[in-house]
């Protein structure tokens, strides 16, 4: 009897331990994710410094070459050395680096840069009558007028490349796409007259730029001579504007990483033998395409 107490006493310690322990690594598990919320809140805050301050030493270099537009004299030898800078700049611009590394290189040049147009607008005004400095400030206006229309113009035109390849880069991509029929014992089958249900498998692809959630995926069943496999309840899903008919769909949870996914169409007498092309869309989108057989 007093053996029994003492192992009992025994279980009670241990059960009293175990869930300290737990209490302890919740607790600590709970504050390593709010320390990683708030280390992944600052980091992002210092990209975003980083990225207006990349873009200000960028605006003052395209300014600096709007400016060395406005100094271009009747001296050959002026101009020349005044393209030379401007070529200058706009290679430092198209310098393939990091914003942090543009941004040290950009405060690295931007002293001597800043120095050098000084010293030509020195030399400009002692090479230059006041009636050549109006005539050249008059074709400078001209100049500098069109060069910020153009600017004006390519700023308009990335703007919208941009929204086009953000657009594209949000589609979601489904890669291993692959298709079986199943008998009455789930078991593969590929003769179309035992096959009772067919399975598509796929991954949905990581994508960082797509928006997480919930994520709903079309399955199209195309028989080989073009019929779509209805399902149960047939319905349409919007493509390109245009409404046309699927097999069967399921919602996803995405989290922007790789997703394996596995859509089910139940035989309804309309299998024949061939080949079958399998289509997945989402938001609109094929996703990806493959095809199947069955005999």
């Amino acid at each position: 009897m007093e053996k029994k107490n003492t192992s009992l006493s025994y279980l009670v310690t241990l059960l009293v331990v175990l869930a300290i322990a737990l209490i302890v690594i919740g607790y600590l598990f709970y504050t390593q994710k709010k320390e990683s919320e708030m280390v992944i809140a600052k980091l992002e805050e210092y990209s975003g410094l980083i990225e207006a301050q990349k873009d200000t030493l960028e605006t003052e270099l395209k300014g600096i070459i709007v400016q060395y537009d406005s100094l271009m004299t009747e001296n050959d030898t002026m101009n020349l050395k005044l393209e030379m800078q401007q070529d200058k700049i706009e290679g430092l611009l198209k310098l393939r680096l990091s914003d942090a590394q543009k941004i040290r290189k950009y405060e690295k040049e931007l002293g001597t840069i800043r120095g050098v147009l000084r010293s030509y607008i020195v030399q400009i005004d002692s090479l230059n009558t006041r009636n050549k400095e109006l005539t050249v400030e008059n074709i400078s206006l001209r100049t500098q007028s069109a060069r910020v229309i153009n600017i004006n113009r390519q700023l308009a035109e990335d703007k919208e490349e941009l929204i086009s390849i953000t657009k594209e880069a949000k589609i979601l991509v489904a890669a291993n796409i692959t298709g079986v029929g199943l008998n009455k014992r789930s078991k593969e089958q590929d003769r179309f007259s035992k096959v009772v249900k067919i399975r598509i498998d796929f991954i949905l692809r990581k994508n960082s730029v797509s928006e997480p959630g919930a994520k709903m995926i079309y399955l199209r069943l195309i028989r080989p001579d073009n019929l779509v496999l209805s399902p149960p309840e047939p319905g349409v899903v919007l493509v390109n504007g245009e409404e046309i008919p699927y097999s069967a769909n399921r919602e996803v949870t995405y989290e922007n990483n790789d997703v394996p996914v596995s859509i089910y169409w139940d035989n309804n007498g309309d299998l024949v033998g061939g080949n079958y092309i399998i289509e997945l869309y989402e938001d609109g989108k094929m996703i990806g395409e493959s095809e199947f057989a069955l005999k």
